[in-house]
C-alpha cells in the first residue's frame, strides 16, 4: 500500500462516415496556447500534433494520454476495461483490428484521433466501447510534400514511414510504405495447481515471454474534387502481417495421487511458439454528391478486403533435462477469408440548422479454411498427423443495415436523435459433430445525444446501444495450444453481448491555457462474453468462451490540464470506476470493487526546438472473472530535438525508467489455484528520426514519446 501512494504523489507530483458530421453542430475548444483536445456532441478529438507522443510510437501511444487507456500484460489496449472497440483510418475500416491496427499507424502520421464512446445509429454497432476513428497527415499545399521516419528499440523493434503527396489542381495523388517491427520482451514466473481424477499437482514455470508483430503495408491514393458539389476518393492497400509470440520455460512439477500418496517430480525445458501470418489487399472508393446550395447530399461508400495465404501456427515442445524431446504438438489453421462493407446514404438540410439522414449498410464476413493438428508419439519418436482431429470449416457472417439520425440546434442546444436496424444471419459449417449452425435474428439500436453551450462550459449527455458479435476464432469447437500446460477452445453456441451506453460530461476552458473535462458514464452489459479457466487434466487447465454473466460499470473520467509556468504544461488524468458483476455461468464467480487509473503528464519547452516529457502513471487493482490484479506504477520520460528549421527531429524515449512495472494476478476456482509475475524488460528506449518537407505544420511533428509499459506474456 505504502508503495503504490508513494507511486501515486511521485505520479502526481512530476473523411467519410466516422469523420463526418453535419456542419451545423458547435464544437467546444479545450486547448493550452494551441488547440489540444476538441470536444463535440457525440465525440472527442485528439490532435496528434499538439501531443509529444508523435515519434517513434504509434497511435496507440497517442491514445495513452487520455484517461482509461490502459496496456495489459499481453501488450493489448484496453479502454475503459473493454478491448472490443472498431479502428476506422480516414473514416474506413482498418484492414486489421483491435490493437494490432492501431499499433501499424504510426504516430508521426497521425492528424488527429477521434474517440466515438457513444456512436450514433449512422455507424456500425459492433465495439462495446465505441469507435477510434484515426485521421493521417495529407497534402495541403500545391506541388510535392511528405515526410520520412525511422526508429529503433532496444529490444530489437524497428519501423520506418514513408509519404508522399502530391496536389495539383483538382486531383491529389498520395502513396505511403511503411515497415514496422514491434517487440516486447518480459521475465515470467507462475505457480499453478490443479485437482484432477485424485490427482494433485503444482507446476512451477520461470523463464521469457516475447511477442514481436511485423507488418508490411502500402497504399496508393487517388482523390478528384470539383468544388463543394462532387467528391471522388480511391484508395489500394496492400501487404503482409505476421505476428509471433511464444516463450522459453523451465518447468518443475510436483504431481501427488491423493488416494494413496504417491508423488511424482520431473523437471521440463519448454518452448511454445504462436504464429500468425497472412497477406491481404483492400480497395476502397467513396463518392460525395452536395445536391444543392441547401446541402442536400448522396454519398456512396465501399470497402473490399480479401486475405489469402493466411495460416495460424501453434507449437509446444517439452524437453528433458538430460536432452531428448518428452512431449509435442503442432497445430495449423489455413485458411482465407474477405469482407466488404457497402454503404449508401442521403442528408436531407430540412432547414439551416438541422438535418435528417437515412441510409444502407451491408457488411459481410467470410472465412472458409481448415484445422489440422499431429503429436508427438513417445513410442514412435515422431510427429503423427491426428486425421480424427481434421476439422474444416466453412463460415459466412452477413448484416443488413437500416438506419435514420435527425440532427438539429436549437440556440444554445444541439440534439440528435437515430436508430439502426441489423438483420444478422451467422452461417458455420464445420467437421465437428453437432457444431454447424444456421442463426439468423434482427436487432435494433437507438443512440441519442445532447448538448448545452453557454459561458459557464458546456454539458452533454449521450446514450447509444451497442453489441459485441463473437468472431469465428470464438466458436470454433476444438481444442488448441498456448502451451503444453495449456489449451484453449472456442464455443458454438456463443451468444453476443449487448451493451447500454450512457455517459454525461462538461468541459470547460479557462485563461491562462487551463482546461477541464469531466466526464461520467454508466454501462450495462448482459451476457458477457470472457475466457474461463478450468482444471482439464493432471496439470493442464483448458480456456474456454462463454457467456459469463452480467456486469455494471459505474465511472468518471477528469482530464485537467494546467499550466504552472509559460513553458511547462501539466495533464493530470484519471479514472475511477465501480464494477458489480453477477455470475452466470457454474465455472466464475460474482464480484464487485472499486478500480483506478492515474496518470501525470508533464510537458516541458527547453527552448523552440526543445521539448522534454515526463509522465508517471499508476494503474489501481482490478477484479478478473476469477481472480484479481495487483495494482503497479511506472514512468516514461521522452526527449526532443528540432533541427534544419523544423524539417528534421530527433527524439529519445525511456520507457518505465524506474523498472517499477508490473503484472500480478491470482486465479482461483474449486480445482484451480494459479499465481503469475510478468515484468517488462528494461531498459527500453527508443531513437527516432523524422524528416519532412513541403508539409504543413511540420514543427509540431515527431514529438517524443511517452506510453504505457508493455507488458508481454499472457496469464498461462
Amino acid at each position: 500500500m505504502k508503495r503504490i501512494l508513494l507511486c501515486t504523489l511521485l505520479a502526481f507530483g512530476a473523411q467519410m462516415a466516422v469523420a463526418q458530421q453535419p456542419d451545423t453542430l458547435r464544437q467546444v475548444t479545450v486547448a493550452g496556447q494551441r488547440r489540444q483536445v476538441v470536444y463535440r456532441m457525440d465525440r472527442k478529438k485528439i490532435d496528434a500534433q499538439q501531443i509529444l507522443s508523435a515519434s517513434g510510437g504509434t497511435a496507440a501511444d497517442v491514445l495513452a494520454t487520455i484517461p482509461s487507456v490502459q496496456v495489459d500484460a499481453d501488450g493489448e489496449i484496453a479502454f475503459r476495461g473493454s478491448k472490443e472497440f472498431l479502428v476506422y483510418i480516414d473514416g474506413k475500416p482498418s484492414p486489421l483490428t483491435g490493437t494490432a491496427a492501431l499499433r501499424q499507424i504510426p504516430a508521426a502520421v497521425i492528424q488527429h484521433i477521434e474517440l466515438l464512446t457513444t456512436p450514433g445509429a449512422r455507424y456500425r454497432a459492433e465495439g462495446d466501447v465505441g469507435i477510434i476513428n484515426i485521421t493521417t497527415q495529407k497534402g495541403k499545399t500545391e506541388g510535392l510534400s511528405g515526410m520520412l521516419t525511422a526508429s529503433g528499440t532496444t529490444l530489437g523493434g524497428w519501423s520506418g514511414n514513408g509519404r508522399m503527396d502530391w496536389q495539383h489542381g483538382r486531383n491529389r495523388v498520395w502513396a505511403n510504405m511503411q515497415a514496422n517491427r514491434y517487440r516486447g520482451v518480459s521475465d515470467f514466473r507462475q505457480e499453478k495447481t490443479t485437482l484432477v481424477d485424485n490427482y494433485l499437482t503444482t507446476s512451477r514455470s520461470d523463464g521469457q515471454r516475447f511477442r514481436t508483430e511485423r507488418a508490411y503495408i502500402g497504399t496508393l491514393g487517388w482523390q478528384y474534387a470539383v468544388e463543394d458539389r462532387h467528391l471522388l476518393s480511391v484508395d489500394l492497400q496492400s501487404g503482409q502481417t505476421k505476428n509471433r509470440r511464444g516463450g522459453d520455460m523451465d518447468y518443475d512439477e510436483d504431481r501427488l495421487l491423493t488416494t494413496d500418496g504417491t508423488r511424482q517430480m520431473k523437471s521440463f525445458d519448454s518452448h511454445d511458439r504462436y504464429m500468425l501470418e497472412k497477406e491481404l489487399v483492400q480497395l476502397s472508393a467513396s463518392y460525395l454528391w452536395r445536391i444543392n446550395e441547401r446541402g442536400d447530399q448522396i454519398s456512396v461508400q465501399s470497402r473490399n478486403r480479401y486475405d489469402w495465404h493466411s495460416l495460424e501456427y501453434t507449437e509446444s515442445n517439452m524437453f528433458l533435462p538430460a536432452g531428448g524431446r518428452a512431449e509435442g504438438t503442432r497445430g495449423y489453421e489455413e485458411e482465407h477469408h474477405w469482407d466488404c462493407d457497402e454503404q449508401l446514404d442521403y442528408k436531407l438540410q430540412y432547414r439551416p440548422m438541422g438535418t435528417l439522414e437515412a441510409g444502407y449498410q451491408y457488411v459481410t464476413y467470410s472465412e472458409i479454411g481448415g484445422y489440422n493438428i499431429n503429436y508427438w508419439i513417445p513410442a514412435a519418436q515422431e510427429f503423427q498427423w491426428q486425421d480424427d482431429l481434421h476439422a474444416p470449416f466453412d463460415y459466412h457472417r452477413q448484416t443488413h443495415s437500416l438506419y435514420a439520425v435527425v440532427t438539429d440546434h436549437f440556440g444554445k442546444l444541439d440534439a440528435d436523435a437515430g436508430l439502426r436496424m441489423d438483420r444478422v444471419r451467422d452461417e458455420m459449417t464445420i467437421a465437428v459433430a453437432g457444431a454447424d449452425r444456421d442463426r439468423r435474428r434482427v436487432e435494433l439500436y437507438p443512440s441519442a445525444h445532447v448538448a448545452y453551450n453557454s459561458a459557464r462550459g458546456t454539458f452533454g449527455l449521450g446514450y447509444a446501444r451497442r453489441t459485441n458479435r463473437p468472431g469465428i476464432w470464438k466458436m470454433e469447437p476444438y481444442i488448441t495450444y498456448e502451451d503444453y500446460y495449456t489449451k484453449k477452445i472456442g464455443n458454438p453456441d456463443i451468444n453476443p453481448e449487448y451493451i447500454h451506453s450512457l455517459e454525461a460530461n462538461y468541459h470547460k476552458a479557462f485563461a491562462g491555457g487551463h482546461s477541464l473535462h469531466l466526464t461520467a458514464y454508466q454501462r450495462w452489459r448482459t451476457g458477457v462474453v470472457d475466457e474461463i479457466r478450468v482444471a482439464y487434466e493432471p496439470g493442464i487447465t483448458l480456456d474456454s468462451i462463454i457467456n459469463a454473466g452480467n456486469q455494471i460499470d459505474r465511472g468518471a473520467e477528469l482530464s485537467l490540464v494546467l499550466k504552472p509556468l509559460k513553458k511547462w504544461t501539466t495533464t493530470l488524468n484519471g479514472d475511477v470506476h465501480n464494477y458489480r458483476f453477477s455470475s452466470r455461468y457454474a465455472g466464475c464467480t460474482s464480484a464487485h470493487g472499486v478500480s483506478y487509473a492515474l496518470s501525470c503528464i508533464n510537458q516541458i519547452s527547453a527552448s523552440p526546438t526543445t521539448k522534454l516529457q515526463f509522465d508517471g502513471h499508476v494503474v489501481g487493482p482490478h477484479r478478473l472473472t476469477q481472480g484479481r490484479e495487483k495494482a503497479y506504477c511506472y514512468f516514461d520520460f521522452a526527449a526532443r530535438q528540432q533541427l534544419m528549421r523544423g524539417r528534421l527531429a530527433v527524439a529519445l524515449v525511456a520507457h518505465d525508467v524506474l523498472g517499477t512495472a508490473r503484472y500480478h494476478n491470482w486465479r482461483t476456482t474449486p480445482t484451480l489455484q494459479s499465481e503469475t509475475h510478468v515484468r517488462p524488460k528494461y531498459p527500453n528506449l527508443t531513437l527516432t528520426l523524422s524528416y519532412f518537407f513541403n508539409t504543413s505544420g511540420k514543427e509540431q511533428q515527431a514529438g517524443a514519446v511517452s506510453k504505457g509499459a508493455v507488458f508481454e506474456g499472457k496469464d498461462f
